[in-house]
C-alpha cells in the first residue's frame, strides 16, 4: 500500500525495501518536487545595507549634511560625515563577512538524513529529498519532510509545533510532520509532502514578519538613539522657530544665501549633531559582528546574533556530563554474567534489543561496537530507549522479554549483592547497566514486573583532557558551573570530583526528588543525576527564578527542553539535530573545549560597548544642556549656539570615533553588573554635565572678566568661544581616561594615541590660519587672547574636574555604604 499524497501530484508504487530508483529521482527533480525551501541567511544584503544606513537618526544626519551645502559651509564642518560614512563602511563590511562565515559553516553543521535508494543506504543533504523517498529515522533525528511511517515504532516530539511536551507515539500509517523530531525508535518512511507543501513550512509562512530577538542592548542603543533623535528634530525646529520670532533671521538671508544664513545654518547644524550619538548604533552591530566573526574563528555558529549579549551575563552554566566533562567516546570495560548466564547469553539479547529497537545515542554505539547489532530473531513488540524510562527491552515471537537499562529503571526485583557491586564501580565514576530477563510480555508498551537480572555492564567514559582547566576557568570567573546529567548521580559526582566542580561531593538523585523540591535544591546542590528531561527544564527555570542568567550545554534529544528554557544554549554539531535547532549556539567541531573563550568574548562586546557607548552619550548630554541653555538665551535676545561642527572635531573624531572603535575591540573578561543602561548613565551624566561646565563657565567668566579674556573688546566674543572649545576639547581627554581606566598596555595605547593625534590636529589648526586668524580646521580663533586667558581656562577645566571626580566618587562610594548596611 502507497500513502496518499496530496491530489493531483504522480504517486510511485514504492517499495520500502528498494526505495526510488535514480530515474524517479531524475524525474521528481524535473517536477519540482523537491524538499528545497528559500534559503535562509543570517541577513539578507539588503538588510545589511538597511541596518547599517537607512536608520532614522542616520537620515538625519543625511538631512543636515544637505542643509549644510545649501548652507555653503566650509569643507572642515563635513568631516562628522566622513565618520558616519566610514562607520556604515566598516559596519557593511563586518556584517558581509560575517554571513560568509555563518554560511561556511552551516555547510559543516547543516544536518543529513537517511534515504534508501535502488536498495542502498544514502546520506544527503535534506533538500535533496523529493517527493515518495523512502526515509530511515533513529533517535534524536529530525523529520525532514512530512512522512507516513511504513515500518518501526517510535516517539514523537512534536512541541515544536504544537507545544505539548509529551512525546506522540508513532506507528505504521501514522503521520510523521516536518521539523518534529524522533525522541525514541526507529521507523522507515515514505514522503508525503516536500518544501513549501510540507506542514512545518505552511506554519512558517503564516509567521514571516521579521523580529530580533529581545535583548537588553538592543533595546538600549534603539532608545538612545531614538530619544536623541526627536530631541535633535525638535531643537531644531524650535531654534529656527525662535530665531525667526526674534528676527534674528529672516528669509532674505538664506535666498540667496548670504553670510548671515551661513553662520545661522553652520550653529544650527553644529548643535543638531552633537546631539546625535553618531555612531552608537552602529559601533554595538560592529561589536556584536565582530564577537561572530571571532567565534566563528573559533568553530562557534552563531544562530541569534544578541545571544552574545547572553554570553556575557552569564553567571550559571548547565552542563551534561557526556560531551562536556567526558568526551563522550564510551566503551564498554567489563561485562559480568550473573545467575548461570554466559557472556555470550547476554551479547544474544543485547544485540536483539539494538536490533529491534534501532537505539541510537553514545551507550548504543559502545554496546553495538562490543555485541553487534545484527540480530534478526523476531520479535513481537519492542521498547525502545527513552530518556524518561532509561531502558529499552523487547518480547520475543516465541514468548518472554528481554531489558536493558538503568539499574532502579528496569522493573527487577532488588538484589542486595547486586546493589553492592554497582556501588563499587560507581564510586570509581564508572557507569553500569544492567541486562535483564522475564518469561512474561510486554503489553501496549508496559513491561512486565518480575524481570530478573541476569548481567552487568560497566561502561568506561573518558574524561576529557581540558575539562579540569575549563571547569577552573569558569569558576575562577565567577560563573557557578552545575551537572546535570541522565546518569547515576554517584557516578556523575565521582566524574565531576575529577573534573574540580565545586561541590562535586554533595549529589541529588532526581528519582527520589518531587518537582516542588527543586527551587530549594538548586540554592545548595551543583550535581543532579538521574534527571528526566523536564526536571533539566525546570532546574533552568528555578536558577533563573533566583535571579541567574543560565547557559545550558548539550547535544541530545534530553537536552531540548532545558536548551529553549536556557538563556544561552550551546549545542553540539554532532548532536541531534533538533538539539541544535533548539540552541543559540552550535560548536560546529563538536568540542566545548572553547566554551571559555565563548563567555569572555560575550563579556568582552558588553563590557567595551558599555565603555564606548558612554563617550558617545557624553556628547549628547552636553550638547543637550548647552544647546538648551543658548537656545533660551535666544529666546531672551542673547546669543545664539556659537559652535559649529569643526569646533567638534577633535572631540567627535578622537576621543569618540576612533577611541571607542578601537576600545570595542580590546580584550575583556570581567563579569557584568547591572543593566546596561543604568551602567551608561551612571558614567556619562557626570561627564556631559562637567563638559558643559566648559561652556557656561567660559561665558560666566566673560561677564565678570571681560577685559582679561581677551586684549581688546572686538576679541572678548570669539576668545570666549576659544576658550570654551578648548576646554571641554580637553576635557574630552579626561573624560577618555577614565573610560580607559584600569590602564593596560592596550588602553594605554588608545590614550597616548589619541593624544598624539589631537597635538597634530591643534598644531596644523594653528599654524593653517586664514587672514583673520582662524583655523582651517577647527575654525578656532588663535588671536586676540589676553594675559588672563590661560588662566581663566586653567580655572574652568579645574572646576569642571573637581565636579566630575567628586560625582564619580559619590557615585561610587553610596552602592557601596548601602550594601555594607544591609
Amino acid at each position: 500500500m502507497t500513502p496518499k499524497t496530496e491530489p493531483n501530484v504522480p504517486s510511485f508504487d514504492v517499495s520500502i525495501e528498494t526505495g526510488l530508483s535514480l530515474a524517479q529521482v531524475e524525474e521528481r527533480k524535473k517536477q519540482k518536487l523537491t524538499n528545497h525551501t528559500k534559503k535562509v541567511v543570517s541577513k539578507s544584503y539588503g538588510r545589511i545595507f538597511f541596518d547599517n544606513f537607512a536608520n532614522p537618526f542616520n537620515v538625519l544626519l543625511i538631512a543636515i549634511t544637505i542643509i549644510m551645502i545649501w548652507g555653503q559651509l566650509r569643507f572642515t564642518n563635513f568631516l562628522f560625515a566622513f565618520i558616519l560614512a566610514l562607520n556604515i563602511g566598516i559596519g557593511i563590511y563586518q556584517d558581509i563577512h560575517a554571513r560568509h562565515l555563518i554560511e561556511r559553516l552551516k555547510v559543516l553543521s547543516d544536518d543529513r538524513c537517511t534515504v534508501l535508494r535502488e536498495r542502498k543506504e544514502t546520506k544527503i543533504s535534506k533538500e535533496e529529498v523529493v517527493l515518495s523517498d523512502v526515509i530511515i529515522l533513529s533517535q534524536g533525528e529530525q523529520i525532514p519532510a512530512d512522512a507516513i511511517v511504513r515500518t518501526g515504532h517510535c516517539s514523537c516530539d512534536e512541541s515544536l509545533l504544537t507545544g505539548e511536551s509529551v512525546a506522540a507515539k508513532k506507528g505504521p500509517n501514522d503521520r510523521l510532520y516536518s521539523g518534529t523530531f524522533i525522541k525514541s525508535g526507529r521507523v522507515v518512511a515514505e514522503v508525503v509532502h516536500v518544501g513549501k507543501d510540507s506542514y512545518a513550512e505552511k506554519l512558517q509562512a503564516s509567521a514571516k514578519k521579521f523580529a530580533r530577538p529581545k535583548s537588553e542592548i538592543a533595546q538600549s542603543i534603539w532608545d538612545i538613539t531614538a530619544i536623541c533623535t526627536l530631541i535633535a528634530l525638535g531643537f531644531g525646529i524650535a531654534y529656527t522657530v525662535v530665531a525667526f520670532l526674534r528676527r534674528d533671521i529672516e528669509w532674505s538671508m538664506f535666498f540667496p544665501m548670504s553670510m548671515e544664513g551661513t553662520r545661522f545654518i553652520e550653529g544650527l547644524s553644529g548643535s543638531m549633531v552633537a546631539m546625535l550619538p553618531t555612531g552608537m548604533f552602529l559601533l554595538t552591530s560592529v561589536a556584536l559582528t565582530t564577537g561572530v566573526i571571532h567565534l566563528a574563528k573559533r568553530d562557534m555558529l552563531v544562530q541569534e546574533l544578541y545571544c552574545i549579549e547572553m554570553l556575557a551575563r552569564v553567571d550559571v552554566i548547565c552542563f551534561d556530563k557526556t560531551g562536556t566533562l567526558t568526551d563522550g567516546n564510551m566503551s564498554v570495560g567489563e561485562v559480568i554474567p550473573l545467575h548461570g548466564w554466559t557472556e555470550s547469553e547476554l551479547a544474544f539479547a543485547i544485540s536483539l534489543i539494538l536490533d529491534a529497537t534501532g537505539d541510537d545515542n553514545v551507550t548504543a554505539h559502545a554496546l553495538k561496537e562490543r555485541f553487534g547489532d545484527r540480530n534478526k530473531t523476531p520479535v513481537r513488540c519492542c521498547v525502545p530507549f527513552d530518556s524518561e524510562n532509561k531502558y529499552s527491552a523487547v518480547t520475543r515471537a516465541d514468548g518472554g522479554s528481554y531489558a536493558l537499562g538503568a539499574y532502579g529503571f528496569v522493573p527487577a526485583e532488588k538484589e542486595r549483592e547486586i546493589e553492592l557491586l554497582l556501588e563499587s564501580y560507581k564510586k570509581k565514576g564508572y557507569r553500569c547497566i544492567v541486562v535483564a530477563n522475564s518469561e512474561n510480555d510486554i503489553e501496549n508498551g508496559v513491561l512486565p514486573r518480575n524481570f530478573k537480572i541476569y548481567g552487568v555492564l560497566v561502561l568506561h567514559d573518558h574524561i576529557k583532557d581540558d575539562a579540569k582547566s575549563n571547569i577552573a576557568w569558569f569558576q575562577d570567573s565567577g560563573v557557578e558551573v552545575y551537572v546535570i546529567s541522565g546518569d547515576d548521580p554517584v557516578t556523575v559526582s565521582e566524574i565531576a570530583s575529577k573534573c574540580g566542580v565545586n561541590g562535586a561531593n554533595e549529589f541529588v538523585d532526581m528519582s527520589t526528588v518531587s518537582d516542588d523540591d527543586i527551587p530549594e535544591l538548586i540554592k545548595t546542590k551543583r550535581i543532579f543525576g538521574r534527571v528526566l528531561p523536564d526536571q533539566k527544564r525546570k532546574l533552568v527555570l528555578a536558577l533563573q527564578e533566583e535571579g541567574h542568567k543560565v547557559a545550558m550545554t548539550g547535544d541530545g534529544v534530553n537536552d531540548i527542553l532545558a536548551l529553549k528554557a536556557a538563556d544561552c544554549s550551546i549545542a553540539m554539531a554532532s548532536g541531534a539535530s533538533a538539539a541544535k535547532n533548539a540552541a543559540h549556539l552550535i560548536c560546529t567541531k563538536s568540542d566545548f573545549s572553547s566554551l571559555p573563550d565563548v563567555v569572555a568574548q560575550g563579556r568582552r562586546v558588553i563590557n567595551n560597548l558599555q565603555r564606548s557607548c558612554t563617550l558617545f552619550l557624553t556628547k549628547t548630554l552636553f550638547a543637550l544642556l548647552v544647546s538648551t541653555a543658548f537656545l533660551i538665551s535666544l529666546a531672551c535676545g542673547g546669543s545664539r549656539y556659537p559652535f559649529s561642527t569643526a569646533h567638534l572635531l577633535v572631540w567627535e573624531i578622537i576621543t569618540i570615533g576612533l577611541a571607542s572603535f578601537f576600545l570595542a575591540l580590546q580584550p575583556s573578561s570581567e563579569r557584568i553588573q547591572g543593566s546596561m543602561l543604568k551602567n551608561i548613565f551612571l558614567r556619562s551624566i557626570p561627564s556631559g554635565i562637567a563638559e558643559a561646565l566648559c561652556v557656561a563657565l567660559p561665558f560666566l567668566f566673560r561677564v565678570f572678566f571681560a577685559d582679561i579674556i581677551a586684549y581688546a573688546p572686538e576679541y572678548v566674543y570669539s576668545s570666549t568661544v576659544s576658550m570654551a572649545v578648548l576646554a571641554f576639547t580637553y576635557f574630552s581627554f579626561i573624560t577618555l581616561f577614565q573610560t580607559c581606566r584600569p590602564l593596560n598596555r592596550y588602553r594605554s595605547f588608545v590614550f597616548g594615541g589619541s593624544v598624539l593625534l589631537a597635538v597634530v590636529i591643534m598644531i596644523t589648526d594653528f599654524f593653517l590660519r586664514n587672514k583673520e586668524g582662524e583655523g582651517i580646521l577647527l575654525h578656532f580663533m588663535w588671536k586676540g587672547f589676553s594675559w588672563g586667558f590661560p588662566a581663566l581656562l586653567a580655572a574652568t577645566l579645574a572646576i569642571a574636574a573637581a565636579f566630575y571626580y567628586g560625582s564619580i566618587y559619590l557615585l561610587e562610594t553610596r552602592p557601596n555604604k548601602r550594601r555594607q548596611q544591609q
